[in-house]
C-alpha cells in the first residue's frame, strides 16, 4: 500500500478526504433515488466508490510518468496536465466499456446491458465521476509539482545570494588589508613608534576580520566594537582631525547586521573628506529603529578612484540578505547612510 501512495505521490489526509467524499455522493445519491435511510449507509457503494477513484488516480498516474518523460519541459505547465486529463478520460471510458462487453458476453446479458438508455445513463455516471476525481487528483499533483518547483527555485536564489555574498566580502577584505597598510606604510616614515602600536593593534583587528570572514551576519554589539577598534588605529595617524560618536539604544542580542557594515561607512567618511585640526570631520552613528551613520562634508579635491566600490558592496550584501535597501542622503554639507536591521534567522 505504501508503494502505492508513493507512485500516486499522495498522503493519508488526502486518502482519507477521497474516501470521506466517496461516502458522502453515495448516501447523497441513495437518499435522492428513495432509498430507506439504513440502507443508504451501507458501505459498499461507498467502498466502489472510493476503489473507482483509485482506478482513475492510477490511470492518471500512468499517463502523466509515461508522457511525462518525453515532454522536455522542467515544469509542468496547466494545459499539459489538461492533455493528460484528456487522454485519461477517453482512456477510461474506452477501458470501463470495454471491461463492461466481456462481461455481458460472459454473463449473457449484453441486451440488457448495452441499450442506448443504460449506456448513456452508465456513461454519464462515469463521465462525472471521472472529472470529479480526476480533476481533484491533478490539482493536488499540479499543486505538489509548483510547490516542489518553488521549493527548489528558493534553494537555488538562496545558494546564488550566498555566494555573491561571498565574493563582495572577498572583494571587501583585500579592501581593508591594503587601506591599512597604506596607513602603516606612511606611519614608518613618520614615526616608528606609532607604527610599532597601529600594528599591534591592527593584527588584532584584521584576525577579528578572518574569524568573521564565514559568517554572512554578526551581532550589531560586535560589530559597535570593531569599528571602534577600527577608529582607534585611524587615530593614530588622523589625531584630531576626525571624531567618531555613537548615540546608541538598548540593543537586542539578535539585532544581527554584515560584517564590516559601520567599519566601511566610517572608512568612507575619512577617504572622502578631508579632516583637520581646526575643521574636523564628525563622524555619528545613531542606533534606535534603524541605524544612521552621518558626517560633515569637508571633500577632498582629489577623490579616490574606486568610485564607492565598497558602499556599493555593501547595499548589494544587505540587498541580498532579504531586507530593505540602504538609503543614502546627501546635500552639500553631509552625508548620511541609514542600514535597516536584518533579523537573526535571516536564512540566505
Amino acid at each position: 500500500m505504501k508503494k502505492l501512495l508513493n507512485f500516486l505521490q499522495i498522503d493519508k489526509y488526502f486518502i482519507l478526504f477521497i474516501f470521506l467524499l466517496s461516502y458522502v455522493l453515495v448516501v447523497n445519491n441513495r437518499i435522492v433515488v428513495g432509498q430507506k435511510l439504513k440502507m443508504a449507509f451501507l458501505p459498499d457503494g461507498p467502498v466502489g466508490q472510493f476503489l473507482a477513484a483509485f482506478t482513475i488516480f492510477i490511470l492518471i498516474k500512468v499517463i502523466v510518468n509515461y508522457l511525462g518523460r518525453k515532454d522536455t519541459q522542467e515544469v509542468v505547465n496547466l494545459k499539459t496536465y489538461l492533455k493528460y486529463f484528456g487522454i485519461a478520460f477517453v482512456l477510461y471510458l474506452c477501458a470501463s466499456n470495454l471491461l463492461n462487453i466481456i462481461i455481458a458476453l460472459i454473463f449473457d446479458t449484453v441486451s440488457r446491458n448495452f441499450n442506448t438508455q443504460t449506456l448513456l445513463s452508465v456513461n454519464m455516471s462515469r463521465i462525472v465521476e471521472f472529472i470529479l476525481f480526476g480533476s481533484l487528483y491533478l490539482a493536488y499533483l499540479y499543486s505538489k509539482e509548483n510547490n516542489s518547483y518553488r521549493i527548489a527555485i528558493n534553494e537555488y536564489d538562496k545558494a546564488i545570494a550566498s555566494s555573491k555574498i561571498q565574493q563582495l566580502k572577498a572583494q571587501l577584505n583585500p579592501h581593508f588589508l591594503f587601506n591599512n597598510l597604506n596607513t602603516l606604510d606612511q606611519l614608518i616614515e613618520e614615526d616608528k613608534d606609532k607604527a610599532s602600536s597601529f600594528l599591534h593593534h591592527f593584527s588584532e583587528l584584521y584576525r577579528y576580520s578572518l574569524i568573521t570572514s564565514e559568517k554572512k551576519l554578526v551581532p550589531l554589539q560586535e560589530e559597535i566594537e570593531f569599528t571602534r577598534n577600527y577608529f582607534k588605529l585611524m587615530e593614530e595617524k588622523y589625531l584630531g582631525y576626525y571624531s567618531l560618536n555613537f548615540n546608541q539604544k538598548n540593543i537586542k542580542p539578535k539585532t544581527m547586521v554584515p560584517p564590516f557594515c559601520l567599519q566601511i561607512l566610517v572608512e568612507n567618511a575619512i577617504e572622502h573628506n578631508l579632516g583637520t585640526i581646526e575643521n574636523p570631520v564628525h563622524i555619528n552613528v545613531s542606533i534606535g529603529e534603524n541605524i544612521q551613520v552621518s558626517n560633515n562634508k569637508i571633500i577632498k579635491q582629489q577623490k579616490k578612484i574606486d568610485g564607492g566600490r565598497a558602499l556599493k558592496n555593501l547595499s548589494i550584501q544587505f540587498r541580498l540578505l532579504g531586507s530593505t535597501n540602504i538609503a543614502i542622503e546627501e546635500n552639500d554639507t553631509h552625508f548620511k547612510v541609514t542600514l535597516p536591521f536584518i533579523n537573526k534567522n535571516a536564512d540566505v
